[in-house]
């Protein structure tokens, strides 16, 4: 399991480096029973509204983990939508499968191993702490990005450019594709492999922190350390997305 990290008090992390944007998320669903009676929860959920995010209560009513992982997959559908893009926030064990299957998991004040399961432990306070990991970030501000690596590779030539960045797009969305499908199928031989592939091509275009992720991805999956390997896998795609997003900028300027 990647190591927990308690950022502030009372608000543990692991498997990934905050903060995240919350443009990265489609779909927030509470897992919980009336879960705006809980502190901070309709703090948070305005906050994802007004960030463009589809936000299902409804989840909060079933009270069987199949149902509610089903009831999750099909909102994701309708908003067409991959799991790496729905934020899930739980307090029982019945929302585990759901945790499990979600781009970012939080539980709220649950037990030492329901927090196993995500990738925020909220331990005292409100809903509103996962804000203190969930920001709105600008394209600027993709970590671990920098394109003047790409500019040296292409000698400065703006035609050259354009056409190694939208290849380096194009070929990870293919490589996510996969990583999206090995993540439900807990598929660890895709998972390296994919991992294998995918960084070295980041580095190329200067994107060094989803390069070490990738890495990081494939060294656990080879280790066969599924928590870890799901984690690291979770997070590849929030974080490309902001890449994507600062070689959009760039490529408009």
């Amino acid at each position: 399991m990647t190591p927990t990290q308690e950022i502030s008090p009372g608000l543990v992390i692991r498997g990934f480096t905050p903060p995240r944007s919350l443009g990265d998320f489609k779909l927030l669903a509470f897992g919980m029973d009336s879960a705006l009676l809980y502190p901070g929860a309709e703090e948070l959920a305005d906050a994802c509204k007004a960030a463009g995010m589809e936000v299902q209560l409804a989840i909060g009513e079933l009270s069987d983990g199949d149902a509610k992982l089903a009831m999750l997959q099909a909102s994701c559908t309708a908003l067409g939508a991959p799991l790496a893009q729905a934020l899930v926030v739980g307090s029982s064990a019945s929302d585990v499968p759901m945790l499990r299957a979600a781009g970012l998991s939080a539980v709220y004040r649950g037990t030492p191993a329901m927090a196993e399961h995500a990738m925020v432990h909220i331990e005292s306070g409100g809903f509103d702490r996962l804000l203190e990991v969930l920001t709105r970030h600008t394209a600027q501000e993709a970590p671990g990005l920098d394109l003047t690596v790409l500019d040296t590779l292409v000698g400065g030539d703006a035609a050259k450019f354009r056409k190694f960045a939208t290849l380096f797009m194009s070929s990870v969305e293919t490589v996510l594709a996969e990583v999206d499908t090995a993540i439900s199928q807990e598929d660890l031989t895709t998972l390296a492999a994919m991992g294998h592939r995918a960084k070295s091509t980041a580095l190329n275009i200067g994107a060094a922190e989803f390069s070490r992720r990738c890495l990081q991805m494939e060294q656990a999956a080879r280790t066969h350390d599924l928590p870890t390997a799901l984690a690291l896998a979770r997070g590849l795609r929030p974080l490309f997305a902001t890449i994507c997003a600062a070689i959009a900028q760039r490529l408009a300027d």
